[in-house]
């Protein structure tokens, strides 16, 4: 009888634990998104080496709140089928979604892309909250003042394009702007200008932070308005 493992293990952004036999391939390339993808896996029966993903997946949010998620994930080899994974996902997000007697969660597209081992999936959420729910990580997005009444502290060690602290004069003229308090480590794209970020955080542009460079548990983004 072989060794079983229990190893955790992220798809799609998603962590997870998965059970397998010891052998001497290098593991599963079919991951679990959910409950998704290892149940893919199951039913074909394929096992093979991932390559390393070439498109960062992004959090888009729009000024209300609402949330486009692009997920990329390399899985090296084709031979899984989209439709499957499409009606996986699907189900996925229909137990979400009835779970609050409402859509929060749609699926937007499934696709191979490049070369066809990269999937990109497109998920719309209503609120921060239910991608927060979802995925398993804190998302806060609101005014500053907000974020304050519902007990959040506001680093004073953000800083802006130049490297300079904030100061606390700045954080009180800054109440109704609009703060993003996270612990994902996804590429944020923003409706305002990133003014404020948290040490660490890269940014492409005025509207796009990549959080995974930065090394603090918790990312603060204060925007322009």
């Amino acid at each position: 009888m072989k060794n079983m493992l229990i190893e955790k293990e992220k798809l799609f952004g998603y962590n997870y634990f998965v059970c397998f036999e010891e052998i001497t391939m290098s593991g599963f390339i079919m991951k679990r998104f959910t409950g998704i993808c290892i149940a893919l896996v199951m039913a074909i029966g394929l096992f093979g080496c991932g390559a390393e993903i070439t498109q960062d997946t992004t959090v888009s949010l729009d000024k209300n709140g609402k949330i486009t998620n692009t997920i990329y994930e390399d899985f090296g080899e084709d031979y899984y089928d989209i439709s499957e994974l499409t009606k996986m996902a699907e189900d996925e997000i229909s137990s979400f979604n009835s779970e609050r007697l409402s859509e929060k969660i749609s699926l937007a597209s499934v696709d191979k892309i490049s070369d066809g081992t990269l999937v990109k999936m497109v998920l719309n959420f209503e609120t921060t909250g239910d991608y927060a729910d979802f995925n398993g990580v804190a998302l806060y997005y609101g005014t500053v003042q907000d974020a304050l009444d519902r007990g959040y502290e506001i680093s004073s060690e953000l800083i802006d394009e130049n490297g300079l602290k904030i100061s606390s004069e700045t954080i009180e003229k800054s109440k109704n702007n609009h703060i993003i308090i996270t612990t994902d480590k996804s590429v944020f794209i923003t409706p305002y200008d990133i003014v404020y970020s948290t040490n660490g955080v890269s940014l492409n542009g005025k509207k796009e932070a990549v959080l995974s460079s930065s090394m603090s548990d918790e990312i603060q983004l204060i925007l322009s308005k």
